[in-house]
Parts: C-alpha cells; sequence; structure tokens
C-alpha cells in the first residue's frame, strides 16, 4: 500500500509541474520547447539519481514523480541499462522503435482516426 501511495503522489506532483510548464507555453525557433524542457530536465535528474532510491522512494521518485514529469525518463533509464552492459545493436533498436517506430505509429494512427472521422 505505501507504495501505491508513493506512487500516486510522485504521479500527482510530476503531472503538475509538467502542467505548469505547459502553461507558460515557452516556444524557441517557433518549436514548443515546454516538452523538450520538461524531457531535458527530467531526464538529467533521473541520471543524476539513478540507484540512489529503493522500495517506496524509489517508485515515488522514479516511477511516480519522472514517470508523469517526463516520456523519457524510463526510456533513458533502459537505454542507459543497454549501453552500459554494451548491447550495442539492441541499445540502437530500443532506440529506433522507441523514437522512430513509435512516432510512425502515432502518425498512422492518427491519420486512421480521421479516415474514421469522415
Amino acid at each position: 500500500m505505501s507504495s501505491y501511495l508513493a506512487l500516486v503522489i510522485g504521479a500527482i506532483l510530476g503531472s503538475s509541474l509538467r502542467y505548469f510548464f505547459n502553461i507558460l507555453n515557452f516556444t524557441f525557433l517557433g518549436l514548443p520547447t515546454a516538452t523538450i524542457l520538461v524531457n531535458i530536465i527530467g531526464s538529467a535528474m533521473a541520471g543524476y539519481f539513478l540507484n540512489k532510491f529503493n522500495g517506496a522512494l524509489y517508485i515515488f521518485v522514479y516511477v511516480g514523480f519522472f514517470g508523469s514529469f517526463t516520456t523519457l525518463s524510463s526510456f533513458n533509464i533502459e537505454l542507459f541499462s543497454l549501453v552500459s552492459d554494451k548491447s550495442f545493436i539492441k541499445a540502437l533498436i530500443y532506440f529506433s522503435f522507441n523514437i522512430f517506430i513509435s512516432f510512425i505509429f502515432f502518425y498512422l494512427f492518427h491519420m486512421i482516426s480521421l479516415r474514421f472521422a469522415n
């Protein structure tokens, strides 16, 4: 139960902070930089605090807070693990699927949804 409560509180705080960044509506060179900033800050903090927590505190910080604050913290932890293990081919495949393939599916399913809307 304490792990679940840690998850919920971390998620509330992380998503609230992420929403705050979105409200500020940062842009740079026409790019919506709120998400980029959140992912960079969250990824930097996730890297900094990697392996410094366990148990409910780990769930609060990594799964709850970073998981809802960023979209990249879990991705970076898993990619780092593959690179650290010198599994470079697996890391490249993992990177490609998470970035390129996920975006392609996002785009395709968006297009499918537009087809059904008409």
